[in-house]
């Protein structure tokens, strides 16, 4: 994991997120390889977990991991609407997904309109995405961000903690972004 020595965030940031913010009906979008899912806290029946990816791998491997708990999936893209019969979420998390999608924070927040379908009344959203911008940045980042970036495997050069409050503030009355490091963690509810 690049995360602590990368990027300057430990695992239990993102893991105290999860156990914070994670409901017994939770959403996972963009769903990398669901190492935060397996290790959450509950047991199998007592939550009910949607994955949400446009790959089919990312959706096949994660699923195969949290099998235990007999994952939904939905093969989407979180930049337009999503469409299904599934029924509403009280949590979604997007880990890991505004810095893979290309464009600005502007851009990349049509994800936030894209899951409203996937939310109960009250239902939070949260999350984690890297900064390229009004963070203190090591050689090591800085390497390891131009490489990434090069290789098409995250966007975001002017992403900053601003901007991302900016754009969950224009749909949430309740809007939490903490940096720690180059990492966002974020969360919001009560839909504006």
């Amino acid at each position: 994991m690049l995360a602590p020595y990368v990027w300057r965030c430990g695992g239990e940031h993102f893991a105290d997120l999860y156990s914070l913010m994670m409901s017994p009906n939770h959403a996972d979008i963009g769903v990398g390889t669901g190492y935060f899912l397996d290790r959450c806290g509950y047991l199998p029946g007592e939550v009910r977990i949607g994955l949400f990816d446009l790959q089919q791998n990312c959706l096949d491997y994660t699923a195969a991991r949290i099998d235990r708990f007999e994952p939904e999936t939905y093969r989407c893209n979180a930049l337009e609407p999503i469409k299904t019969t599934a029924a509403q979420f009280d949590s979604i998390a997007l880990g890991g997904l505004l810095h893979c999608i290309p464009g600005d924070m502007t851009q990349k927040g049509v994800v936030f309109d894209s899951i409203k379908p996937l939310m109960k009344p009250g239902a939070k959203v949260f999350g984690y995405t890297i900064l390229n911008q009004g963070i203190h940045k090591t050689m090591l980042s800085r390497l390891v961000y131009f490489l990434l970036h090069q290789l098409r495997v995250i966007n975001g050069a002017q992403d900053s903690a601003q901007q991302l409050k900016t754009e969950l503030s224009k749909r949430y009355k309740v809007v939490e972004v903490r940096t720690v490091g180059c990492i966002a963690l974020f969360a919001a509810h009560s839909p504006v």
